[in-house]
């Protein structure tokens, strides 16, 4: 079983600069489309199913511009491809498990479509750092190029329609990663977060849950689209990035000066530790390497943003096992865990040469 989507191994979302990365680590903006005259995913018999899928795979090959579309059922893309693509926030847990589904991948692996996962079309644009505004006139060039072909389910009154009351509207989530571990280590995070909440933004761990967050990593997104611009959503979104990665960074400053012996030991703990260690298990590399962003991002020692984000999103089981190769290796924990101690520390060296 082969993919024909080029999944790239070492290139992605995660591994773009942008502005303010040094705690904004990605932008996603995502569109929830529907198409007039057919049931919902999930209502829809499988022929149905099936025409929408190859009505829609048909548009992305007709899409002209700069993002160039590759498509591809479920069932085609091998499952430690989709386990990748899983890892990299491309595709939901449950669209896996529907093989008949069809699925979208641009040639530059920073745009995404699930076709008839809970809407027909769940369009994904992804960025470095605080790039919502780009992510956006990308997203709208692609959803512009559909429109050309596809006949979306529109009302007057409600917008674009979905199978969530909370997409009605424009259909769009704005969405931003950010890397929290100074707000994390002084007891900060859960009042940060709950200012968030309060004025209507969602907030979700990465690889856990809103308090505890592997990596100190954290997605924030809006929790409605209805009632709201797509401009008015980003600017919301971009503000409120904008002022936590304040409160980030004051926190970071408060550690370094009243606390600097005990940051720099930590730092440099998890720096001995990911240039050193034989064996490295997915979770023990996750924190590390959040504490070794935290240093590069306080000057600590140089490495760029993006090697650190993209360090975090490689050593990922699947991303590992792809590495690796061959089948019967890549179920071995062992071999596993050694591989990602070996990546790890030779970027790390490497990139500080």
């Amino acid at each position: 079983m082969s993919s024909s989507l080029l999944i790239k191994e070492k290139a992605g979302w995660f591994s773009e600069s942008g502005a303010h990365e040094d705690v904004v680590i990605s932008s996603r903006i995502r569109l929830s489309r529907n198409l007039n005259g057919h049931m919902y995913p999930g209502k829809m018999e499988q022929d149905e199913e099936d025409k929408v899928g190859a009505e829609i795979s048909d548009s992305f090959g007709k899409i002209s511009g700069a993002t160039i579309f590759r498509t591809d059922e479920v069932g085609n893309i091998n499952p430690l491809d989709r386990k990748i693509l899983l890892e990299r926030n491309h595709i939901s847990q449950d669209f896996t498990l529907h093989q008949s589904r069809k699925f979208a991948l641009s040639e530059d692996n920073l745009s995404s479509c699930m076709i008839n996962e809970r809407d027909h079309i769940r369009l994904s644009v992804f960025g470095g750092g605080l790039d919502v505004e780009e992510c956006y006139k990308k997203a709208d060039a692609i959803d512009r190029e559909l429109e050309k072909y596809l006949d979306y389910a529109v009302s007057f009154d409600l917008g674009y329609l979905n199978t969530e009351v909370g997409n009605l509207g424009t259909g769009m989530k704005v969405s931003v990663m950010m890397h929290l571990p100074a707000l994390v280590k002084t007891n900060l995070i859960e009042k940060a977060l709950k200012a968030v909440v309060q004025i209507g933004f969602t907030v979700k761990g990465f690889m856990g849950d809103e308090d505890h967050s592997l990596g100190s990593m954290y997605q924030i997104s809006n929790q409605f689209t209805i009632g709201h611009s797509e401009q008015e959503l980003i600017e919301k979104l971009e503000n409120l990035a904008q002022q936590i990665s304040l409160y980030e960074r004051k926190a970071r400053e408060e550690l370094f000066e009243k606390k600097r012996t005990e940051l720099e030991d930590t730092v440099y703990r998890a720096y001995g530790l990911l240039t050193n260690c034989r064996l490295l298990g997915s979770n023990e590399a996750m924190q590390n390497l959040s504490m070794l962003r935290l240093g590069a991002a306080l000057g600590m020692f140089e490495l760029p943003m993006n090697v650190c984000s993209t360090l975090i999103f490689l050593s990922q089981k699947s991303h590992i096992q792809r590495m690796l190769g061959k089948d019967e290796d890549a179920s071995n924990d062992s071999l596993i865990d050694f591989t990602r101690a070996e990546l790890i520390k030779k970027v790390i060296l490497e990139k500080q040469l």
